[in-house]
């Protein structure tokens, strides 16, 4: 990741602290900050909509609110304070960190490479050697977007116009054309997603970009929509839940369950013999979870765990009095 994309994420790692940590900070003291314009300002704000805490549900995610000319950053208390790191922890960052840096992920000099060297002040000269050579020996990859492919997104990104795409639908196991109006660039586990609104589909989706074959840049201009109707969630499953975190299976009694492992990149899928498939995935908020499996009617059956399944169906009844 080089170029204007690994320059914004360094942008929007000082962003965050910065307007965390203030009541209110102005439009124009922003831009001067960080050297933009209004419009990026704007655009960075948004993709900080996507962004908060596991399990990255809408109550675990920043948002912002622009008045009087002036930008108050909500829900990051948890960015307005130092984290307390163990020498475990501290030790992981840094060799981690270092690679990312190494391989040209993040600058040198920016925001990482300047928390790193906190972390290195509290090291021994033996312990730094140490970690250097480790962090030497991680070749970091960025897979899937590169070459032609990363410039014509970049500029449909820069400039606000649409995408044609031939793009390999996983869910339904065939090639598709469509054209979508590009939003925001995510990477997850090695892995680069185009979010976008489809034009096909009329919705917001997640477009892996191992599986476009072929881009192409029109003269329609991106359309200004609300992100609200967004699922979040989808764009940022992939984490460690931790230990307090459930152990869900479901099962589907067909092909729908396979858009869930899209959705949610940390599930894992098992399609069986008779048909049917069988997602397995952890989180820490089923509530969240049970919201989101409504949309699946009785093509999903909750094998596990109970809690899960008595939410789902308290849910449903309270759907069902309602429109009563």
């Amino acid at each position: 990741m080089k170029g204007k994309v690994s320059e914004r994420l360094n942008r929007l790692l000082l962003m965050v602290p910065f307007l965390a940590s203030r009541e209110g900070v102005s439009v124009t003291e922003l831009c001067k900050e960080f050297g933009i314009t209004e419009e990026v300002l704007m655009q960075d704000l948004e993709t900080l909509r996507l962004c908060g805490v596991p399990d990255y549900t809408p109550d675990a995610l920043m948002d912002y609110i622009v008045e009087g000319g002036r930008v108050r950053m909500l829900m990051a208390d948890y960015f307005n304070r130092p984290l307390n790191l163990t020498g475990e922890e501290a030790l992981s960052l840094f060799v981690a960190g270092s690679a990312l840096i190494r391989s040209g992920v993040f600058q040198k000099e920016g925001a990482l490479d300047s928390a790193l060297s906190k972390i290195e002040m509290l090291l021994s000269e033996e312990k730094k050697v140490e970690l250097e050579d480790v962090a030497s020996r991680i070749d970091v990859e960025m897979r899937a977007y590169e070459g032609t492919l990363r410039e014509i997104i970049d500029e449909g990104l820069e400039k606000g116009r649409n995408l044609q795409l031939d793009y390999y639908t996983f869910s339904r196991d065939e090639m598709t054309h469509r054209e979508v109006e590009p939003l925001s660039l995510i990477c997850s586990q090695g892995f680069w997603y185009l979010l976008a609104w489809c034009r096909s589909c009329e919705d917001y989706r997640l477009f892996r970009l191992d599986r476009i074959s072929s881009v192409k840049l029109t003269d329609h201009p991106v359309e200004d929509r609300i992100r609200e109707s967004f699922d979040v969630p989808r764009a940022v499953g992939e984490y460690s839940p931790g230990r307090k975190a459930h152990n869900v299976k479901l099962r589907f009694a067909g092909r729908r369950g396979r858009r869930i492992v899209e959705e949610w990149p940390a599930a894992q899928l098992t399609e069986n013999p008779d048909g049917s498939v069988l997602v397995e995935l952890r989180t820490r908020n089923l509530a969240w979870l049970a919201t989101y499996l409504l949309r699946f009617g009785d093509g999903v059956k909750i094998e596990g765990p109970k809690e899960l399944k008595k939410m789902v169906e308290q849910k449903a009844s309270e759907l069902l009095e309602a429109y009563k």
